[in-house]
């Protein structure tokens, strides 16, 4: 063999070594790829007491009487006390509407003193303002001020057994609140995965997967309907997967 064919077959020996080689490497990257991963999911929980900062209340009034213009009179008569109520507590007129008016006729059947029945009727003339504003204390202090309207003669609600709807307060800044806990909710998944990991004599590595999860809102003191409180709990609760590593 001269001395080209002797480089040829040193050349070819090192060509096939090193596709020997990388086909070593493939292999063993992919029996890595079918190894399983070793993980773990958690949860992290983050709260925030809030206060509303927005709030609306339909203030329901009527008026009774005998014939058709005594009850359409006085319900008048508590429109313009409700809304004079409105602005003593700091309302701006643009934040009241009057809702129309609904004219009914109830018909009732009474013992009378001799034994029989008699039916009687009445008429019912019901109405609301419906107040809003971006300041809910404005309206905290003035549902908690009704019993102002009841003493001047004001009939509350639109039945005889109805009182006044409570109002409904919302908190509108929950996007200015919702990064940082959801940073908060990702610290407390990772101290969790931080504590299984080390039970099981791993480290906590990057994170394969995360989900936000949904953003609910609490009443804060017990268990109330969350629209009719002022103080209200924010909650975010995260659910996420580390990899742990050796």
């Amino acid at each position: 063999m001269n001395g080209n064919g002797i480089g040829l077959g040193v050349a070819g020996l090192a060509v096939a070594a090193g596709i020997g080689f990388g086909a070593l490497q493939l292999a063993e990257a992919l029996e890595a790829s079918r190894a399983p991963l070793r993980a773990v999911t958690v949860k992290g929980l983050a709260e925030r007491v809030v206060e509303a900062d927005a709030a609306t209340w339909r203030l329901a009034f009527r008026g009774v009487g005998a014939g058709r213009d005594e009850a359409i009179a006085e319900a008048i008569r508590a429109r313009d006390a409700v809304l004079a109520f409105g602005r003593e507590g700091g309302l701006a007129p643009e934040a009241m509407d009057v809702e129309p008016f609904a004219l009914t006729i109830e018909r009732m059947v009474l013992q009378s003193a001799t034994g029989g029945q008699e039916e009687r009727q009445r008429f019912v003339a019901a109405g609301a303002v419906r107040m809003r504003t971006e300041e809910a204390g404005l309206i905290a202090a003035l549902s908690a001020r009704t019993g102002e309207l009841l003493d001047s003669g004001v009939l509350l609600g639109a039945g005889d057994y109805d009182g006044p709807a409570r109002p409904a307060y919302a908190f509108t800044g929950l996007n200015a609140i919702k990064p940082g806990l959801i940073a908060e909710a990702t610290q407390a998944a990772r101290a969790s995965a931080a504590q299984f990991a080390a039970d099981s004599g791993s480290t906590v590595g990057q994170i394969v997967e995360a989900n936000q999860g949904v953003v609910q809102i609490f009443a804060a003191d017990g268990d109330y309907e969350e629209r009719t409180e002022r103080r209200k709990v924010v909650r975010v609760v995260s659910t996420i997967r580390y990899e742990l590593t050796e």
